[in-house]
């Protein structure tokens, strides 16, 4: 019998969800299949007609989180004018971000082994973007003059999207939140402005 229209992709969406959820709370490696299908209520072969494995529907889960992140940070960097208020704006909503539950799995996901290049690739199409926000606004500051340095905008963006994902670990260092959100902060001022004596 076919699926009704739009059946098959409600179901995508709900094991999705679901699978999410497990993920956020156990992490990805201590999640398994079986238990997404328990979880989820829906049969094994159905899970697996919509996602060939789990790392499959972890990066799903991950893309879909990723597309929402930007559309939010879309509406919160159009509120500001400068390029600078965009930075200490995108360190706050990072910092925000790396206290999401999923965004936690990430990187023990990334450091699990044998990530075949196929799937390398996909891990790149969804940093992409997320990297691309950082290139927009040091070009736009440079571009404006707002910024003056000798190193390449790539080579910038790169540092900066760097230094703020991997802030992260300092929240299993016993920073409580208020440290957590101005080491964000402080993080783009030692970026703007340097540590040597001019």
């Amino acid at each position: 019998m076919a699926r009704p229209v739009g059946q098959g992709e409600k179901t995508k969406k709900h094991i999705a969800k679901k699978a999410k959820f497990l993920f956020e709370q156990k992490g990805y490696a201590a999640t398994s299949m079986e238990e997404i299908r328990e979880f989820t209520e829906i049969s094994k072969g159905s899970i697996y007609y919509h996602f060939k494995s789990k790392e499959e529907l972890f990066l799903y889960t991950v893309e879909t989180a990723n597309k929402s992140w930007r559309q939010e940070w879309e509406t919160q960097a159009n509120q500001v004018t400068t390029a600078t208020e965009r930075l200490y704006l995108l360190a706050q909503y990072y910092a925000s971000d790396m206290k999401n539950p999923l965004s936690k799995t990430v990187p023990e996901y990334m450091g699990t082994e044998n990530i075949e290049d196929m799937v390398k690739e996909k891990i790149i199409h969804l940093l992409q973007p997320e990297y691309h926000i950082f290139y927009q606004i040091i070009e736009e500051g440079i571009r404006d003059k707002e910024f003056v340095s000798n190193k390449t905008v790539d080579d910038l963006a790169y540092i900066l999207y760097s230094t703020l994902t991997g802030m992260s670990v300092t929240q299993f260092l016993g920073y409580d939140e208020e440290k957590f959100y101005l080491l964000y902060e402080n993080a783009i001022d030692v970026f703007l402005n340097g540590i040597s004596k001019k």
